[in-house]
């Protein structure tokens, strides 16, 4: 057999142990899939490449159909970076490995986060017009990671695109007000409120406009609050007791029309609004919602009325 035969055939040969059937993963030390390097593969199978990058897109699908533990699914991102090293324009790795690597552990804790928001940021690099991407990239964030100004302009940018949705909008107003960013959501909410033709749409902002402005007073009441327990080692009885030991200068208006109150947390509430201004997570009750707390009740003998 000559060499140029040899040459031909041993890839061959190799190509085919790799397809005969799905092997089952092989550890490295440290934990881990044990694969090979993607130029290694790419250098053996230089004109096979399509083939070597549907069998170990096959594998990351079988890993995910098996995993059960949080490890296991980290291998998946193995897998995806694999796949992705070998055709960074192949979509659905980075997808399915982005939604499916994240485990949740319990009382809002998930494991491999940081693992999920890799491939999906390595995904947009090589495909920056994919919508899917850039949006499960922004839940990441907005979730998992509770980065929510940088979600935010995610979601502002998806925005701007001529099919976007208009709760796009919507959404990025609420992220922009929940990071802290008053200044951001409230222009969004200003000019659409302000350019809108139609009433419906003007009065949905004007109502974001004045939720904003509330949620921006309600963190205020909150940062009084928590200077008073930080200087008296409780909470106030109310917020009334707030500005009697001068950590407020008055209680301030609710520009909802509401009754600012502190709840049962130890953060401030209107009762013109069942929810704050914020992202509401599954795992914080059994409905589904973070409900509203009851008004505090008075615990010690010089609360304020």
């Amino acid at each position: 057999m000559s060499k140029v035969l040899l040459l031909r055939f041993v890839p061959g040969l190799l190509l085919v142990a790799l397809l005969s059937a799905p092997p089952r993963p092989v550890s490295r030390q440290g934990g881990g899939p044990l694969l090979p390097r993607p130029g290694l593969l790419q250098a053996l199978f230089k004109s096979q490449q399509g083939l070597v990058t549907d069998y170990f897109w096959i594998l990351m699908l079988n890993r995910i159909g098996t995993a059960v533990r949080p490890d296991e699914y980290r291998d998946v991102y193995d897998y995806g970076e694999l796949v992705t090293d070998l055709d960074p324009r192949f979509r659905q790795p980075y997808l399915y490995g982005g939604i499916t690597i994240p485990v949740h552990l319990g009382k809002g804790q998930y494991a491999n986060v940081a693992e999920s928001s890799a491939l999906l940021r390595k995904g947009l690099k090589a495909l920056p017009d994919n919508e899917r991407l850039a949006f499960q990239l922004a839940y990441n964030l907005m979730f998992f990671e509770q980065r929510y100004k940088e979600a935010a302009d995610i979601i502002q940018e998806l925005a701007r695109r001529p099919d976007a949705p208009p709760w796009y909008l919507a959404l990025a107003t609420r992220l922009y007000a929940q990071s802290g960013d008053f200044d951001s959501s409230l222009s969004i909410s200003m000019a659409l409120r302000d350019g809108s033709e139609d009433p419906e749409t003007r009065q949905f902002y004007e109502q974001r406009v004045r939720e904003i402005l509330q949620e921006r007073t309600l963190r205020a009441v909150d940062a009084a609050i928590a200077k008073y327990r930080t200087r008296e080692g409780r909470l106030p009885d109310s917020l009334a007791q707030l500005v009697s030991k001068g950590d407020l200068p008055q209680l301030p208006q609710d520009p909802m029309g509401g009754k600012l109150f502190l709840g049962e947390d130890g953060r401030a509430y209107s009762d013109a609004v069942r929810f704050r201004m914020e992202l509401i997570h599954d795992e914080k009750s059994e409905e589904g919602e973070r409900l509203v707390p009851k008004p505090r009740e008075p615990q010690h003998d010089d609360a304020q009325p």
